[in-house]
């Protein structure tokens, strides 16, 4: 069952951390919860609002805000208590009741509390004690986080598989650098995506250097190249790896769940300068790999262990409480896991 994943719970600070957070939303839970905030547009700063009280309210039982007076103005504090809450929540810090923050707070005490439970259960299936040299990939959160002797050293947002096409959850290794690398088109893309363009465009295949290598569909490497300058590989049953990509905008956006499954770095070149230094290699010597235009792989003479979580609920460096949107909606699907198991 899913309790047996490990023998033992996890002894990390992070785990003890979010064992302290249940105990505190069991205790919200027992006293009833919250309240929730009734349907309205979103109140304007420093005007009476009647949705103010309810809001000021369920800010208060997370301790964003002070319990307050009968007041309805929506006042400054009130709105930088809202900020808070959505930037600990995923949603846009915008100081809005929109839609999607309105969801979020009207989430009850007892849903979150599964959702902390949920996030317990997916860090014991994790080793109690994690390496000390890592990376982590967390694709609910879309960021990745390299660790050296315990302490992170390189972190970065990713871009990870779109809900139609996830990134799955596994543990690897990073083993191999590769520089320039061509794109073997997956046949599912090629077929359901790449060839229906090129017969609407006969020359779109030529103008974005795809090629016929033994009956299948490459991508040559160059600047348009969906995978960048650089690949990492790494053993998986999935055809999933981290890479870098041309498309860079997607990184300054907050839901990141776009991909076709592999992983999309937002700082390769860090990665790569810090991996390979290990082994002497410098920036410039990364950077003439690359300027070579050549397909070349680097294997690293320690690989790197790598873990693919997915955490939608943590406490972070500064001891704050976070939830993440569950992109995937997966968590209800292990709360359920877990009910029947009892």
């Amino acid at each position: 069952s899913l309790h047996d994943a490990l023998p033992i719970s996890p002894q990390s600070a992070d785990y003890r951390q979010l064992m302290a957070a249940r105990d505190r939303y069991r205790a919200l839970v027992a006293m009833g919860g919250w309240g929730t905030i009734p349907a309205g547009k979103p109140p304007v700063l420093d005007a009476e609002d009647a949705q103010v009280p309810a809001l000021r309210a369920r800010l208060a039982a997370e301790g964003y805000v002070a319990q307050g007076g009968d007041s309805l103005v929506f006042d400054a504090d009130l709105q930088q208590g809202l900020i808070e809450y959505q930037r600990r929540n995923g949603l846009e810090p915008d100081g809005k009741l929109g839609p999607e923050s309105r969801r979020a707070l009207n989430m009850s005490a007892a849903e979150r509390l599964t959702q902390i439970e949920v996030n317990l259960e997916r860090r014991r299936w994790l080793p109690a004690r994690l390496p000390d040299a890592r990376l982590d990939v967390d694709v609910a959160r879309a960021e990745a986080t390299l660790y050296e002797a315990g302490q992170p050293e390189l972190g970065m947002r990713i871009v990870v598989g779109a809900p139609k096409t996830k990134t799955p959850l596994f543990a690897s290794r990073l083993e191999t650098v590769v520089f320039n690398p061509p794109w073997n088109v997956p046949d599912s893309i090629a077929t359901g995506e790449i060839l229906p363009r090129a017969a609407r465009n006969p020359g779109y295949l030529a103008a974005n250097d795809y090629v016929w290598v033994n009956g299948r569909l490459q991508q040559k490497p160059g600047e348009k190249n969906a995978l960048g300058q650089i690949k990492f590989d790494l053993p998986s049953p999935f055809g999933v790896y981290l890479h870098d990509t041309p498309g860079k905008s997607a990184f300054s956006r907050r839901v990141r769940a776009l991909s076709h499954g592999c992983m999309r770095l937002e700082k390769p070149h860090e990665l790569a300068e810090v991996l390979l230094g290990r082994q002497g290699w410098s920036a410039l010597d990364i950077q003439a790999s690359i300027d070579a235009g050549v397909t070349r792989r680097v294997d690293l003479k320690t690989p790197v262990p790598l873990y693919v979580t997915y955490t939608t609920a943590f406490v972070d460096e500064t001891g704050a409480l976070r939830f993440v949107p569950d992109v995937y909606g997966w968590d209800a699907k292990l709360a359920a896991a877990l009910a029947a198991a009892r």
